[in-house]
């Protein structure tokens, strides 16, 4: 595998982030191809690599024993040679104080599902960063609709963490991913209910209160009704507040959350979260833009038949969401160079899209709606 051309990827592609690099990790490591990156986060107020994604190149490299070169940090070129496939097992990993372990799990979690056994990942770092999908996030919204494509993940939480000291902890169970009827998700359906979820680690409890109290009154003003619960969180010297919003649709769930580190920390989580919430509500599109790219990863090794479809089932996945971003974009160009797969994108940059993603040559059948 090591001797193959690499894959070329330009890393300004899309919004120029480390998605980028991300995507292209999980998918060598799946597939065994080479790939080579360059301008490597270009589109970042200080491109190249930074900590978090030394941490992750590095990770993916243990994980299929992987020969790096430029992995140093502020390179803009980045070359990813896999020597083997990953192996199922019991794996421990460190995305250092500033990285998201979260965003760690979701490089790692696509070679370990399909690596042919069960696999415990044990994952430190940030867990509850702006910028990054947070903890609950994935425990809530992510894991149950990667489990509904077939790829199945269970996640614990030790402790949290949040900037600038990190130390948060979490476990994630990976099963051998699995066959399940085809993925067609066009419509959210009606709005069930909405749970906030007020998180504090290293800070009263009277700080849950008010971000919880805060939330219930912005929503009621949208005349949405909500339930709250308000969370201590064990943490490891950081301290912090995490305002998340799980809205559950008829055929989906959507994750809508906010960020503050520090001390004191500061106000403003959860009107920051019902106010992206909000304009979730206002769009048409059945998931957030955040779910809709995390799930055009494990829809395109559906695609590809790296998973085994159900007899005389073709692995077709469709979705729309309620905005077409730079991320999305990026991230399909990515699969394109690692995949024989279609993936096709309608709707323009900032509005609702469709998202489509099939073996080559599928057509354009429809598919029965299933329960998402």
């Amino acid at each position: 595998m090591a001797e193959d051309l690499p894959i070329l990827i330009d890393g300004s592609l899309g919004e120029g982030g480390g998605q980028l690099l991300r995507t292209a990790l999980s998918l060598s490591c799946v597939t065994g191809r080479p790939f080579a990156i360059t301008r490597v986060r270009a589109g970042r107020d200080q491109p190249g690599l930074g900590p978090p994604h030394l941490e992750v190149a590095r990770a993916a490299a243990r994980l299929c024993d992987a020969v790096l070169e430029g992995d140093t940090a502020g390179s803009e070129r980045l070359t990813f040679r896999p020597r083997r496939r990953a192996s199922p097992g019991d794996w421990s990993f460190d995305a250092g104080d500033s990285g998201s372990a979260t965003l760690l799990l979701q490089t790692l979690c696509w070679p370990l599902a399909l690596s042919g056994g069960s696999s415990t990942l044990t994952l430190s770092g940030g867990t509850h960063l702006a910028g990054a999908p947070s903890f609950h996030y994935a425990a809530l919204v992510w894991a149950p609709a990667m489990t509904r494509l077939g790829f199945p993940v269970e996640l614990g939480l030790q402790a949290a963490g949040f900037d600038p000291e990190g130390g948060g902890a979490f476990t994630a169970r990976i099963e051998p991913a699995r066959p399940m009827p085809p993925f067609d998700l066009r419509h959210r359906g009606l709005l069930r209910s909405v749970e906030v979820l007020a998180l504090v680690g290293g800070l009263p409890y009277v700080d849950a209160v008010a971000e919880a109290a805060a939330a219930e009154r912005a929503l009621t003003a949208l005349g949405v009704g909500s339930e709250s619960e308000r969370i201590p969180m064990p943490v490891r010297g950081s301290r912090g507040r995490h305002t998340l919003l799980v809205a559950s649709f008829e055929r989906v769930r959507s994750g809508h959350g906010a960020t503050r580190a520090g001390a004191r920390a500061g106000e403003g989580a959860a009107l920051e979260a019902v106010a992206d919430l909000h304009e979730h509500l206002a769009r048409g599109g059945a998931v957030e833009p955040h779910l809709a790219d995390q799930l055009l990863l494990p829809a395109a090794l559906l695609a590809a038949r790296l998973v085994t479809p159900p007899p005389g089932v073709a692995p077709v996945t469709r979705y729309t969401a309620s905005a077409r971003t730079p991320h999305l974009e990026g991230t399909a160009a990515v699969i394109r160079r690692f995949l024989d797969v279609e993936v096709s994108l309608v709707g323009h940059l900032g509005e609702e899209v469709e998202i489509r993603v099939q073996p080559p040559g599928a057509g354009a059948e429809l598919i029965p709606l299933q329960p998402a």
